[in-house]
């Protein structure tokens, strides 16, 4: 399902890319995208049109709208995908997709056809410890020390599922909840796996200290990357691309 430039989506239409071969970026001169968006169809503030209103003032070129979902979302997800394929497909690109937790160390995610058949793009993230009784460890019983190790087994595993585009904001439960730098060894690995498997890195300016650091060991290891801000407001679109030009610029 990853989108090269010049591919279809799931509605049958073209358009530009969301994805890209990390080798092949001029870092001079990155894509104008945030493939990280949340709105108000779940824990964002922002509605699809005003999310689409304020990528297209920032100049921006391609959007995901990244909605969180879960298998029990079918109530409700097929009219937000009906409202994002509305959208103009210029001078912003908009995608669906939708962001979803990694379930177990099997590489499952929380997701079933009936949504991730009208998506195109599916972004896999860690979000949860699974207990291996169906339920989740609660955040305040996981030892700091033991994140890194559970979330670096929950993406590994993942990368496996061929149903999985994305893999949203590595590490990103270590570095913001549990305040822990994953160690550059477990990076590498995971960014080599991703790039084995096909699956899209992405950089996010919301969880990464360094994302230039990110970038270049994409371009290592010859992965695919994408870009995203993981917005829940108006004021977090693009972010991303503001943090990659800030950093350029020095």
């Amino acid at each position: 399902m990853i989108k090269i430039p010049d591919t279809e989506d799931s509605s049958g239409m073209t358009g530009p890319p969301l994805v890209f071969e990390a080798r092949a970026l001029d870092l001079s001169r990155l894509p104008r995208i945030d493939s990280h968006l949340h709105t108000s169809w779940t824990d964002g503030k922002a509605t699809v049109a005003e999310t689409y209103q304020r990528a297209v003032e920032l100049g921006l070129e391609v959007i995901l709208y990244s909605e969180h979902s879960r298998k029990t979302s079918t109530d409700w997800f097929s009219r937000f995908a009906e409202e994002v394929r509305s959208l103009p497909a210029a001078p912003c690109r908009a995608y669906v997709g939708t962001e979803v937790k990694i379930e177990s160390l099997d590489g499952e995610i929380d997701t079933i056809p009936a949504i991730s058949d009208l998506c195109d793009f599916i972004m896999a993230s860690v979000h949860r410890f699974p207990d291996g009784r169906g339920g989740a460890i609660p955040f305040g019983e996981v030892n700091p020390d033991e994140a890194v190790d559970r979330e670096f087994a929950l993406s590994w595993a993942a990368l496996e599922n061929p149903k999985i585009d994305i893999l949203g904001h590595m590490f990103g439960m270590s570095y913001r909840r549990y305040k822990v730098t994953p160690p550059d060894e477990k990076i590498r690995a995971l960014i080599a796996r991703a790039a084995e498997y096909g699956v899209a890195v992405e950089v996010n300016s919301h969880y990464h200290p360094n994302p230039f650091q990110y970038i270049e060991w994409c371009r290592e290891y010859d992965a695919r990357i994408t870009f995203g801000s993981n917005a829940h407001s108006l004021e977090k679109i693009g972010e991303i691309m503001r943090q990659l030009g800030a950093e350029r610029a020095r």
